[in-house]
């Protein structure tokens, strides 16, 4: 079932009826009056939204000499007789109600209500309002509920009234300040109704003398009172609001929950996207400890205390480009093995850094072949850096990441391993096979999402590297000392909430059982995938020996991939295009918070788009 706006849930006066929501007011007036005390217009209104006993609580905080509880309920007794003499002259209802109504109960939307009334008062609404054509599917008062406004409460009754589970499928309309508040506090969309509200508190004929200037002023000050109390829209009349549930739904649409089948970005956690819900101070100590704690996890996954964890503002891409540039001599030769794109990239990286290098080109489908490799370090005496991607995500192919580390120490060279999308998840010693520097980042086997990189580096290695870089934005060498000399403090603007969430997917990454859980789960992942692909004849162009767990690239063969691509987001997973250019391809990722029961369904689904 698609994700789309089911209830409606309006206020009432104010909102629905009574314009201006008058029938309160004199009430509140006239009970002050009656002990002795006047209070404004304005004082009556402030609180508006509320349960009125509560209402009538908040005015007493205004005033100048604090009144007993006693006083209180009597105020609140006078209250009450004059608005049930008075209640009934105002149910008018307002402008556009009706006929927006209708359209969104033929929709198949249900009409919820809460209130400020008791159920008492609403006894005598109810009838008035449905004589002019105004009847909700279900109404609720706060005298029915543990607490009334702001809390949530009467809008969760009216989402069990109607079996509805997701709060993101709720619009709660309302006319005040704390209509807004009680939306928000249920987690729904929340939309602001200016004229004829409590907020703008003036007559129909008081808005008609108005001048086009003054009327405006009015208006923006109403506007600002639903902006500060967090509303998602701020419409004038009801009419518009057939516009606002059209807009909700195309964003529901567009953010619906999908699985990335991709290397990443991919499918993260709710908690890990929930984290980012925090606003930090870069300066704070409390966040600097944070970031210490991310550089502290991430070292230790692969590296020890020889080793240090540089975080970086930017995409693998940053990460890759400061490992090349900063870490080595301009004078050293650095030896690019290719066999994909981003092999390519690096060779990209270090012609427009002007560097010394040279490469070694192999087939996409391949590993980078050791004797191939060894050969060149036999002849090219002067080769002082190798680096090459330990999985190559073109095609999928996974590199022989330890005999390449191995044989290329064997010549005493340095070692620079982009690990983009095996951090995490496969195994690497950084210490035990002396690699000199890694790159990676947050949003690949770690879970976390895009906007942070980081190179896992010697620190002796780091250290020799001051006024090596062209570039202030991207020295490794500052970036280091500041993270590590200012108690993890970032020189420029740190990606708060991303590091919030790489955190989190930190303590999930442990909490799933670390490497050895994930990996798992994403080789089980895979293997339904290959297998349930190849028994619907369609190939992966990577030998299964050397492919790695990761992501998978596949013969697109007479299947069109853009009909493809329709079909299987239209059942909630999105896919990768192919990155080859002699033969059509896709690829499939099984990275993220994806299962094997995820995997076997889109095998279901593929079957039957095949078939059909």
């Amino acid at each position: 079932m698609k994700n789309e706006i089911r209830i409606i849930i309006f206020d009432w006066a104010g909102t629905t009826i009574d314009y201006g929501c008058f029938a309160p007011v004199k009430g509140f007036i006239d009970g002050y009056k009656s002990i002795g005390i006047d209070i404004t217009n304005e004082m009556a209104r402030k609180p508006m939204g509320l349960l009125k006993l509560d209402h009538t609580r908040e005015i007493a905080k205004m005033l100048d000499t604090p009144i007993s509880e006693e006083k209180i309920l009597e105020v609140y007794s006078v209250f009450e007789k004059i608005l049930f003499d008075n209640i009934e002259n105002h149910c008018d209802i307002k402008d556009y109600v009706v006929e927006t109504v209708k359209v969104l109960k033929e929709r198949g939307m249900k009409i919820g209500s809460t209130t400020g009334y008791t159920s008492a008062m609403m006894e005598k609404v109810l009838p008035k309002a449905a004589e002019q054509g105004y009847s909700p599917d279900f109404c609720i008062a706060p005298d029915q509920t543990a607490k009334g406004r702001p809390y949530p409460y009467m809008i969760w009754v009216n989402m069990m009234k109607f079996g509805i589970a997701n709060p993101r499928e709720v619009i709660k309309v309302g006319d005040t300040g704390v209509d807004i508040e009680e939306g928000k506090n249920a987690n729904c969309w929340t939309v602001g109704v200016i004229m004829g509200s409590s907020e703008l508190g003036l007559t129909r004929d008081e808005v008609a003398d108005l001048s086009e200037d003054e009327l405006t002023e009015r208006k923006e000050a109403v506007r600002a009172v639903y902006y500060k109390a967090g509303a998602d829209y701020i419409i004038d009349d009801m009419n518009e609001l057939l516009c606002v549930v059209d807009d909700i739904n195309k964003k529901l649409n567009q953010n619906a929950e999908r699985l990335l089948l991709t290397p990443g970005p991919l499918t993260t956690r709710h908690s890990v996207k929930h984290a980012m819900l925090t606003d930090h101070c870069t300066w704070d100590d409390e966040y600097k400890a944070i970031t210490t704690s991310v550089i502290n996890d991430i070292t230790n996954i692969s590296a020890n205390d020889d080793y240090a964890t540089v975080l970086l503002q930017g995409s693998g891409s940053y990460a890759v480009e400061t490992m090349i540039n900063c870490l080595c001599k301009k004078k050293d030769k650095i030896l690019f093995l290719v066999n994909g794109e981003y092999g390519k990239r690096m060779l990209t990286i270090a012609k427009n850094s002007r560097r010394n290098y040279d490469y070694l080109n192999f087939d996409m489908t391949q590993p980078i072949n050791i004797k191939t490799v060894e050969k060149m370090l036999k002849s090219e005496k002067d080769i002082d850096i190798v680096a090459f991607a330990h999985c190559e995500t073109t095609t999928g192919v996974l590199n022989p990441l330890e005999e390449l580390v191995k044989l290329s120490k064997s010549y005493r060279k340095k070692v620079f391993v982009d690990a983009m999308s095996t951090f995490a998840a496969y195994d690497i010693d950084m210490p035990g096979l002396d690699i000199d520097a890694l790159a990676a980042s947050s949003n690949k086997c770690l879970e976390g999402l895009p906007g942070l990189s980081f190179v896992i580096a010697k620190k002796k290695l780091l250290k020799k590297s001051e006024g090596r870089s062209h570039s202030h934005s991207l020295d490794l060498f500052d970036q280091y000392q500041g993270l590590y000399a200012g108690g993890g403090k970032f020189r420029f603007t740190s990606p708060t909430n991303i590091l919030l969430a790489l955190r989190q997917a930190l303590d999930e990454y442990k909490k799933e059982g670390g490497l050895q859980v994930r990996r798992a789960r994403y080789i089980e992942n895979h293997k339904i995938i290959v297998e349930g692909l190849e028994s619907l004849g369609i190939s992966s162009i990577v030998a299964l020996e050397h492919q790695s767990y990761i992501i998978t690239t596949f013969e697109l063969g007479d299947l069109d991939f853009s009909e493809l691509y329709a079909a299987l987001k239209s059942k909630g997973f999105i896919i990768y295009p192919g990155k080859m250019t002699n033969i059509p391809t896709f690829r499939l990722g099984n990275i993220g918070n994806v299962y094997p029961d995820d995997m076997s369904e889109l095998i279901k689904i593929f079957s039957n788009y095949v078939h059909e």
